[in-house]
């Protein structure tokens, strides 16, 4: 069997302990590695071109701003709070409006708002809205009466 004329036999002595009999070829190993290196070079060579390129073609094509596009232009809602205490307090003043103030809610359906303690107070006074006492639980009716059957 020929191996090539680079493969030397091993010492006898390394076959009978079961070695390989033949060595490796070093210089092709070598060669190998050299390859590898220099195609890993070419490949990062052409990456990095290829990346100048495409920067190059997104400057030409993009730094020029479209003809119609303002150049102080808001982002669309919703935006970040610049001052969020400001906001909060112009909130809070708006509900306290709302809250205090008489008011159309719907015109045309002729509802109205009303302040809220003059609401806390109407309805404290209405007997439509007053929860059932003690002694209106019906303790002085018959056992017809509390059903509601009878005659």
């Amino acid at each position: 069997m020929n191996h090539g004329k680079n493969h030397n036999i091993v010492d006898q002595e390394s076959v009978e302990r079961g070695h390989e009999v033949f060595e490796t070829n070093v210089p092709l190993v070598i060669k190998f590695g050299i390859g590898l290196t220099v195609l890993a070079i070419i490949s990062m060579v052409l990456m990095w071109l290829m990346f100048v390129v495409i920067e190059d073609f997104n400057a030409m094509t993009f730094d020029a701003p479209a003809p119609l596009i303002e150049e102080d232009a808001l982002p669309p809602e919703p935006r970040l709070q610049v001052i969020p205490e400001e906001d909060l307090i112009a909130l809070q003043e708006a509900e306290a409006k709302k809250l205090n103030n008489y008011g159309w809610v719907i015109r045309t359906a002729e509802i109205v708002q009303i302040p809220i303690e003059r609401a806390m107070h109407l309805i404290a006074t209405d007997d439509r809205y007053k929860l059932p006492s003690a002694g209106d639980t019906g303790e002085g009716q018959t056992g017809e009466e509390q059903t509601g059957e009878g005659p």
